[in-house]
């Protein structure tokens, strides 16, 4: 029988995704499907002996020595790639990547343009990371595809339609033939250091499959409450759900779907957030390592978690699809819960708690 676990955030990221799906990646032959989003995911994972990466571009099941592939639904980007594939050579990993040819790539052109309209949004801006995934998959939805000048002529003319104020440096910057240059080595280096997928049939030659979500189940794309302050991709069920069914699969399944969520809620820059209060009332001694202020973004914003709430979106989001169901819940060392309603609203759920940064710290109720 082959295993199937799908890794998802119950809320709006920066939950502990990347330690369960190092967790459930312990098996052999195992592989790491990245489901959706792009490289702006930061999935932070620590081993054992104190080795500490945040994953981007690859799956968080690296250290256990399982592939990653990067998912038709994955948004590819060979700058990221190069430079996330060289941390990893120097930490002793060879990462075994598969990248779907259907993938869209973002090149430096989106990115910078990304950043450039977010700089213009001034108080208003929407809190993107800065990496370009939004304007990737608009530029594909105008047919603007193929990797070349173009694409820099696309932005020029929406800047001059919107009235997008390029500064000196970003003109220079912008208009810089060296940066494209560098990033088509870049690309060559991701096709050169990847093995290209048409099809999923692939998988079958894995015995533990381990889907790994970006973001989390309040950022959906479709999520219309908290428009529209979201993140372009299904972050939920749907795009691992697609997958499973359409495939192939030479032996019977076992699917296990596993939300996480922390003890408590965050959220990344701008928008709706009810339950947001002061850091100090969840506890005054957390630091996050991963999620330091940046000017996209800035600091990460804390509230309290509502286990009702937090019930009611995981069963609406999984249904009845697969054969079992999971609750992670991580960093249970930095604020209480009331364990005994968590158990009545889960009940027939598997439970996994976390109170450390490691794989060894995540226990099985």
């Amino acid at each position: 029988m082959k295993d199937i676990k799908i890794v998802i955030g119950a809320n709006f990221g920066d939950c502990g995704k990347g330690l369960m799906t190092d967790y459930l990646s312990q098996k052999p032959n195992s592989i790491v499907v990245c489901s959706n989003g792009g490289a702006q995911r930061g999935h932070t994972v620590t081993t054992p002996d104190g080795i500490r990466h945040v994953f981007h571009h690859f799956g968080s099941g690296t250290f256990t020595h399982a592939s990653t592939y990067l998912s038709e639904d994955f948004i590819v980007n060979p700058i990221i790639f190069k430079q996330e594939y060289d941390e990893l050579m120097k930490l002793g990993y060879i990462p075994n990547v598969y990248i779907n040819q259907d993938c869209m790539l973002t090149t430096p052109f989106d990115m910078m343009a990304n950043q450039i309209i977010e700089e213009n949004r001034g108080k208003n801006k929407h809190g993107s990371c800065g990496l370009g995934i939004f304007e990737t998959i608009k530029r594909y939805k105008a047919g603007i595809t193929d990797v070349d000048d173009h694409i820099r002529e696309y932005y020029l003319e929406q800047f001059e339609r919107e009235n997008i104020i390029l500064t000196d440096e970003w003109s220079r910057i912008f208009l810089d033939n060296g940066i494209f240059e560098h990033f088509l080595d870049d690309w060559d280096f991701m096709n050169n250091h990847s093995l290209a997928i048409s099809d999923n049939y692939f998988l079958n030659q894995f015995d533990n499959i381990v889907f790994e979500a970006a973001q989390g189940l309040l950022l959906d794309q479709n999520n219309t409450e908290y428009f529209p302050h979201l993140t372009p991709s299904n972050t939920g069920i749907k795009n691992p759900k697609r997958i499973i069914e359409n495939g192939e699969w030479n032996e019977e399944i076992n699917i296990e779907t596993c939300y996480v969520s922390r003890t408590y809620l965050t959220r990344h820059g701008t928008g709706k957030f009810p339950s947001e209060c002061d850091k100090n009332q969840i506890n005054k001694y957390i630091f996050d390592k991963t999620n330091i202020p940046n000017p996209f973004q800035d600091t990460l914003r804390y509230g309290t978690l509502d286990l009702k709430e937090l019930y009611n979106r995981c069963s609406k989001d999984v249904g009845d699809f697969g054969n079992k169901k999971s609750l992670a819940l991580m960093h249970c060392n930095e604020c209480d819960w009331d364990d005994e309603e968590l158990i009545s609203l889960f009940k027939g759920w598997n439970i996994y708690y976390s109170d450390g940064e490691t794989r060894e710290d995540i226990r099985l109720r």
